[in-house]
């Protein structure tokens, strides 16, 4: 674990005062102007907390350097911060590590530990995450083969938000839930060649 410098606040506590209740911004979702506040008045502080925050494992503290406006300085330490802590970190942290990597640097290729996340036995709830953040990258054949596996997963919520960022990658805007004859094919009831057709007719309109 990472020690915080005398004086410093735990991470949990500052995460608290920065975002609220764990529940609230995990029902939610996070507000991040707080903690925007709190790292234009102290960068170094804001920092240090995320850094132990990462090596805690929290996924929000892997996905908060994206959300900041940083100085090309702060932006190289936290690309590698949060390069250092993909070999160790769990699931969450990585697919957000992924995510705030590629925002930060413009490469598609840390597309790579969000894939990974998806493809994986992890919680399903994880696994979400994972599908979500991979509409922020851009559609390539590998990808679209990863979002399509999603489609075809066990996990129903898993299926909906693969097949969702393959709709984003088509250029659609709607929901999969706003296309009768596609969530039929998505629900538990239309089996696993529901989904395939479903992930097979999501791609090909991606790549159409």
């Amino acid at each position: 674990m990472t020690e915080v410098p005398a004086g410093d606040p735990d991470w949990a506590t500052y995460r608290q005062e920065a975002f609220g209740e764990p529940y609230m911004v995990w029902h939610d979702g996070p507000d991040f102007a707080e903690f925007r506040d709190r790292f234009a008045a102290d960068p170094d502080l804001a920092t240090r907390l995320l850094r132990a925050g990462i090596a805690e494992g929290d996924a929000l503290a892997a996905q908060t350097p994206r959300e900041l406006t940083l100085t090309e300085g702060q932006r190289t330490t936290f690309v590698e911060m949060l390069t250092e802590a993909l070999p160790t970190a769990n699931g969450g942290v990585r697919l957000e590590a992924g995510a705030t990597l590629f925002a930060l640097t413009g490469d598609p290729g840390w597309s790579a530990p969000v894939v990974e996340v998806l493809d994986s036995a992890l919680f399903w709830g994880v696994r979400i995450d994972a599908a979500i953040r991979l509409k922020a990258f851009p559609p390539t054949p590998s990808l679209v083969a990863s979002a399509a596996r999603g489609v075809r997963d066990p996990e129903y919520l898993v299926r909906y938000h693969s097949a969702n960022t393959l709709l984003r990658w088509a250029g659609r805007t709607e929901e999969v839930s706003d296309d009768e004859e596609l969530f039929a094919l998505l629900v538990d009831s239309a089996g696993a060649e529901g989904w395939a057709t479903a992930a097979d007719r999501l791609a090909e309109a991606v790549t159409a």
